[in-house]
């Protein structure tokens, strides 16, 4: 489970992508490349209790390693290679709105290999080719999940088996962030061409100091 940290967003995140119901599926091209992916989970509070309504919203680099609606000027100084000419600038983002339950789902593709730290001049690519790292970030999905009355949570979907989750420049991704997939053959039953993965993954978020005070025992 991810509980409820700051609201930093990173250099990749756009506002305005569209709010979708759950289950949704996130914007994305008609042969948008990748394995296809379903994420599905809970959003609830420290108590247990589920958020309806609740909003996650999504973004993740696309199975070329590319984030929609951005160059690689918009990652300055960092100068990661970004380039999105011919996506649409909402691809793969989206904000999704929990159902009754606090339950969600949303189906997206695997993520690309975001690179980083060899791309630029500086201290931080010295610092990486010092450590002989290879420059490259886990694979992952962002996600800022919010609800009323709750403290905010920005944390990323990181996935096991990827090795890279143990040896990067940012050190060990924690444990509880780390989801593993299952793999599907009958995707006809999701109306699918091909294979697809699921992966379950619950979101827990703080009471606001005034929510707690005015919610009874």
């Amino acid at each position: 489970m991810a509980r409820a940290t700051g609201r930093w967003r990173g250099p990749a995140h756009r506002a305005g992508a569209p709010t979708l119901h759950s289950p949704a599926v996130l914007p994305m091209r008609p042969d948008e490349p990748g394995e296809p992916l379903i994420v599905s989970g809970t959003v609830c509070t420290t108590s247990g209790d589920p958020l309806p309504g609740a909003a996650l919203e999504i973004w993740q680099v696309d199975a070329n390693n590319v984030y929609s609606g951005m160059d690689t000027s918009d990652f300055a100084p960092l100068n990661i290679p970004n380039d999105s000419t011919g996506i649409p600038t909402h691809n793969l983002r989206a904000r999704i709105i929990t159902e009754a339950d606090g339950r969600y789902e949303f189906r997206t593709v695997m993520p690309g290999t975001e690179t980083f730290g060899l791309a630029m001049d500086g201290p931080l690519a010295t610092l990486t080719r010092a450590l002989q790292l290879q420059g490259l970030r886990p694979l992952h999905i962002h996600a800022i999940v919010s609800a009323d009355g709750c403290l905010p949570l920005t944390t990323q979907i990181y996935f096991d088996g990827d090795p890279l989750v143990t040896s990067t420049i940012e050190g060990p991704v924690p444990a509880g962030a780390v989801k593993a997939t299952t793999r599907h053959d009958d995707h006809h039953a999701r109306g699918l061409d091909r294979p697809y993965r699921t992966l379950t993954y619950d979101f827990v978020l703080r009471p606001t100091a005034e929510h707690a005070a005015s919610t009874p025992p």
